[in-house]
C-alpha cells in the first residue's frame, strides 16, 4: 500500500459547481484505479491524501498534476504504509465552514500546509489528524 499527500492552490475561486465536478471526477477515477483518500478544500487551496497500490496512486497523481484547475502542487508525503487510512472512501470530501468548531484544528493545519511548506513530521501528523477526521465523519461523506 502506498500513500501520497499534496497541497495546491486553486487556479481561480472555486464555486460549488466546480467543487462538485472535481469531486465526481475524483471519485470515478479513484474507483477505476482502486485508490481511496480524502480531499479538503479550504479558502483557495486543496489538500488531498491518496492511497492504494503504488502504481495506481502515482498514475492518479500524474493526472492531478496536469489538471489546470490548480497550481503550485507540492507533495507533502510519499510513503509505503501497511494499510489504508480511508478504506471506505473512493474520495471523501469536506470544506471548512466558520461554525465547525469540532474540526477547526484540522482545517487550521490544512491551511498551514496549503500556504507554506511544512516539515515531513508535521505532514505525517496531519495525516493522522485526517484519519481522525475521517473516523468522525465516515458515515456522513462516504462515497
Amino acid at each position: 500500500m502506498y500513500q501520497l499527500m499534496y497541497a495546491s492552490t486553486a487556479a481561480w475561486t472555486m464555486e460549488h459547481g466546480d467543487l462538485n465536478t472535481i469531486l465526481d471526477e475524483a471519485r470515478a477515477n479513484n474507483r477505476r484505479y482502486g485508490v481511496t483518500g480524502l480531499l479538503l478544500h479550504l479558502d483557495h487551496g486543496f489538500l488531498q491524501l491518496l492511497e492504494g497500490p503504488k502504481d495506481a496512486v502515482l498514475e492518479v497523481f500524474r493526472q492531478i498534476e496536469r489538471d489546470h484547475r490548480h497550481i503550485g502542487v507540492r507533495v507533502l508525503i510519499q510513503q509505503d504504509t501497511p494499510s489504508r487510512l480511508f478504506g471506505n472512501w473512493s474520495m471523501g470530501f469536506d470544506r471548512w465552514s466558520e461554525g465547525a468548531a469540532r474540526t477547526a484544528g484540522v482545517f487550521e493545519a490544512v491551511r498551514e500546509a496549503i500556504e507554506q511548506p511544512i516539515l515531513p513530521e508535521k505532514a505525517a501528523a496531519l495525516a493522522v489528524m485526517l484519519r481522525n477526521f475521517y473516523l468522525m465523519h465516515a458515515g456522513n461523506r462516504a462515497a
